[in-house]
Formats: structure tokens, sequence, C-alpha cells
């Protein structure tokens, strides 16, 4: 018997395809999916970017999915998920040498909902 919580990382996994894909048309470099770390939570996607503002980003990308319209997944990036994801992303870049400080980051959000995709870019900053 496959239980709720499996499904909805089934679901999960699909809607985050859709998005690699998306994102894969657009040009961007997929680094990774779902990096986890055990004590402060997982990064969706990050990715390269390579041809923002003419210049090559690092993105860490936030992906909601909601039956409801796109607005309602926006409410899932609240001022503590903001610090969490900024978080993971220091953790990310040390543990892969990458000094923050040298590279453009972006944070960016894509929400989704029944055959809509809406990727908004630079959410929010990273070194606020």
């Amino acid at each position: 018997m496959v239980s709720h919580r499996q499904n909805q990382r089934q679901l999960g996994f699909e809607k985050e395809t859709l998005v690699v894909n998306y994102l894969e048309k657009s040009g961007y470099e997929i680094l990774t999916r779902n990096w986890y770390n055990s004590n402060r939570g997982e990064l969706d996607i990050i990715a390269i970017d390579p041809e923002r503002f003419n210049e090559e980003y690092l993105v860490f990308i936030e992906v909601k999915y909601r039956k409801d319209s796109i607005d309602y997944s926006l409410n899932a990036l609240s001022k503590t998920k903001q610090s969490q994801l900024k978080k993971l992303a220091q953790y990310y870049c040390k543990k892969e040498n990458i000094n923050p400080l040298n590279i453009n980051i972006s944070f960016d959000f894509i929400a989704l909902n029944d055959g809509q995709i809406e990727h908004i870019k630079n959410i929010f900053s990273y070194f606020h």
C-alpha cells in the first residue's frame, strides 16, 4: 500500500521534473536536484543561468506546486523559509568550495499550478 507521504513525494518529483525541463529549455545548466543537508533541509534545484544580466549566475530555485492559485504558492516563501534557504546556500557553497563573494548568486521561485509555470527571478537577495 502506498502512503499519502509517498504519493506527495512522487507528485513533487514529477512537478520538479517539469521545472527542470523548462529550465533546460531556457538555457540553464542543472547542477543538482534535491540537495539535502540533514541539519538544515533541502534545496530543490541548483543551476547555472549562463546569461542572466549578461553574466553567469549560480541559482538556487525553490519550487512550489499548488492546486490553487500561484499567488497561494508565494505564501510558502516566508521570511523564515528565506532565511533557511540562504543558510542552505551557504552550506552548499562551503561544501563545493565556492566563495559566494566571487560569484553571482540568485534565489528564484517557481510556482506551478495545473499547466502553468510562473518563474520569479531574484525573488530575494542573498546578502540581506
